[in-house]
C-alpha cells in the first residue's frame, strides 16, 4: 500500500507460527501491522501472528491504534474512489466508464431518483387492496383496479 507513514517500525520476525499470549503486543508493532494491511485486523493478525480476537481487543481498548486504523482505511477508500473517477473519465474503454456510471448512481444515486432501493413495492394489505409504494414513501391503492392516490 502506497502513502504508509514514514515511521513505522519493522514487523518482528520470530520461529513460530503463533505469537505466544507471553509476548505482549507493542502499539508501534500493531501500529505498522494496521497500516500495512489497510487497517484490516484479521490481516494485521496475521502479520503479527496473533488471532484476531486478541490483536481487536487490543486495538479496541487504544484510541490512539483505532484512530490509525481508521485513517489507514480512509485512505484506502480514497484509493478506491481514485479509480472510481479514473474509470469514469476512461475514453478508451466504454463499457468499464458504463459499468462504473452504474455503479456510482446505485450507490450514492439514491437522491437523484437511482439507486438500490428506489424501485416500488406492491404489496396487498389486509383488506385485499393492493398499495404500491414508491422508495420516497408515496403510496397509491387500488380498489377494484381504480388508483387512489395516498397522499392528497
Amino acid at each position: 500500500m502506497s502513502n504508509l507513514p514514514d515511521n513505522l517500525v519493522p514487523l518482528p520476525t520470530a520461529p513460530y507460527s503463533e505469537r505466544p499470549d507471553s509476548i505482549p503486543l507493542t502499539i508501534a508493532e500493531v501500529r505498522t501491522a494496521l497500516w500495512r494491511s489497510s487497517g484490516n485486523i484479521s490481516s494485521a493478525a496475521e502479520l503479527l501472528k496473533v488471532s484476531s480476537t486478541r490483536l481487536r481487543t487490543y486495538v479496541r481498548n487504544s484510541s490512539y491504534l483505532s484512530a490509525e486504523a481508521a485513517e489507514a482505511r480512509e485512505i484506502l477508500a480514497d484509493r478506491a474512489e481514485d479509480i472510481v473517477r479514473e474509470a469514469l473519465n476512461d475514453e478508451g474503454d466504454a463499457q468499464r466508464r458504463d459499468q462504473m456510471a452504474r455503479f456510482v448512481l446505485t450507490q450514492v444515486g439514491g437522491s437523484r431518483g437511482f439507486g438500490k432501493n428506489n424501485s416500488a413495492r406492491v404489496n396487498i394489505n389486509n383488506m385485499g387492496n393492493v398499495v404500491i409504494q414508491w422508495a420516497d414513501g408515496t403510496s397509491a391503492n387500488t380498489i377494484d383496479g381504480i388508483a387512489n392516490d395516498d397522499n392528497d
